[in-house]
């Protein structure tokens, strides 16, 4: 089983590092904490993988679920896989990258989730922002 994992939350976003290996041995943990910070809030979720050098098929299986459930709250799932590792192989195989907007490292997630976030708060319906001229 995996401890808290770290997480860091903002206003329009929150990051959460996944473990260095993600297997059968720590795959449930992984997916149960990801679907509690799913149903915790409406900002986006940030799986930050860049620390993350093996994941199996429980890993892939874990991350899919999340994403379902992203999709079923209506709340933006990415996440950050450098680019060239085992890891980035493992996504781009299993098609993961296709379901889950994969970023090449935590700000280019955090760029896209904050400007997806105020494109949003501007859209008819949203709460304005700014400062009318």
């Amino acid at each position: 089983m995996v401890s808290a994992l770290p997480t860091w939350r903002t206003s329009r976003y929150t990051v959460v590092e996944l473990p260095e290996q993600i297997d059968t041995s720590n795959a449930d943990g992984v997916r149960e904490q990801l679907l509690a910070l799913l149903n915790s809030g409406g900002e986006p979720i940030i799986a930050d993988l860049t620390g993350t050098t093996f994941c199996d098929s429980s890993a892939v299986n874990a991350l899919l679920r999340a994403y379902t459930r992203a999709r079923a709250t209506d709340r933006p799932l990415y996440a950050a896989v450098p680019p060239g590792g085992i890891v980035r192989k493992v996504f781009e195989i299993t098609a993961v990258a296709r379901a889950i907007p994969t970023f090449d490292d935590v700000g280019s997630a955090v760029a896209t989730a904050v400007v997806a976030a105020l494109d949003e708060d501007s859209s008819p319906g949203g709460t304005p922002t700014g400062t009318p001229r």
